[in-house]
């Protein structure tokens, strides 16, 4: 099924192949929408590829391999496998009621969250409401700057479960910014810092962060609204564990090759549980599960789509593949991403 966008480990190249050529992926270049910046990343054992199309920010230079993007809800998977990987290490239990690491003032927030668990967070069927609405968004935007999680919450505080814990699914990325103050409860470091020492290091991704952690860089990609206005300068202060990561392709790629092609990210119990789709929706523990109907066997991934930007991920793990594209707008194009794994898995 070709999964809806919501909207030192790097890819290891043949000696014919390079991570900054297109490859098999030159014949998309006449067809692909050069209006904002876009890199579409293809990774086989055979090889890597990269076509980088577009302004890297209006009136400037072309658009590169490594130029980093945001990766909006694509980053949720890497939350996932944090606190999967303290799931492993005994530290937590992936089914611990949340209660049990949220401080008191967040759990009384949202009436208490009894039954609530840490895998309900992380497969959207806890029935917290979404703080992502029109309402926080215009706050955002008004003023960028200074926010927190606990900034960001209070947009959805007070508001009744929309389902008793487990019953349902709705995508709420509420659940995320619980997971991540899970994470720092259980790490007693920030979100960058647990991201970065239990999944960035360990799969190479050292141009990758979370807002906050690093300087932003004159040559990441610009993110243009459909009102055509740079909305870069919005992405400042901490990050959010709903997606606010940075990242070039090719890292991108080698997290999800980690995670679920060479299966060393994980442990093979922890990544059953994130398989799982507890209730047939097509989403596990921050990963879109889809069914075999693609030709290639079972397909996962996620997209991600924030102001000024796109996203989206399909991994193919019986050939095994991984695409990954990312824009510097909103327009990100699931079939193009097809396309670029058609013509270097068949050649068409």
């Amino acid at each position: 099924m070709r999964l809806p966008f919501i909207l030192p480990l790097l890819c290891v190249l043949s000696l014919a192949a390079r991570a900054d050529t297109p490859g098999p992926l030159a014949a998309l270049a006449a067809d692909v929408d050069r209006d904002a910046a876009q890199v579409i990343h293809v990774w086989t054992p055979e090889g890597a590829w990269t076509l980088a199309t577009g302004p890297q920010r209006p009136g400037g230079r072309e658009t590169r391999a490594g130029d980093r993007f945001i990766l909006a809800s694509v980053g949720k998977p890497y939350l996932s496998a944090a606190l999967l990987r303290l799931h492993a290490a005994a530290r937590l239990d992936i089914r611990d009621p949340v209660t049990r690491w949220l401080p008191t003032e967040v759990t009384d927030a949202f009436g208490g969250l009894e039954g609530v668990r840490i895998d309900h967070l992380l497969s959207m069927t806890s029935g917290v409401p979404d703080y992502l609405d029109d309402a926080f968004t215009e706050a955002w935007m008004a003023e960028p700057e200074g926010w927190t999680v606990r900034d960001a919450l209070s947009f959805a505080e007070g508001e009744p479960p929309l389902f008793e814990p487990g019953d349902a699914y709705d995508y709420s990325n509420t659940n995320y910014l619980l997971a991540q103050l899970v994470l720092e409860a259980a790490t007693g470091q920030s979100y960058g810092q647990a991201l970065r020492s239990l999944v960035l290091d360990p799969v190479g991704a050292a141009e990758t962060a979370a807002f906050g952690s690093a300087p932003r860089r004159a040559e990441d990609a610009a993110g243009i609204t459909g009102d055509g206005w740079d909305a870069s300068g919005l992405y400042v202060g901490e990050g959010f564990g709903d997606g606010r990561l940075i990242a070039p392709a090719a890292e991108v790629a080698a997290f999800f090759r980690a995670l679920l092609v060479e299966r060393r990210l994980l442990g093979s119990e922890a990544l059953a549980l994130m398989l799982e789709d507890p209730l047939g929706e097509g989403y596990g523990l921050g990963l879109d599960i889809g069914i075999d109907t693609s030709g290639y066997g079972p397909v996962y991934g996620h997209g991600g789509g924030d102001v000024g930007y796109s996203s989206g991920v399909i991994v193919l793990p019986e050939v095994p593949a991984v695409g990954v594209l990312l824009r510097g707008d909103e327009n990100a194009d699931e079939d193009l991403l097809w396309r670029a794994l058609d013509l270097v898995i068949d050649g068409d």
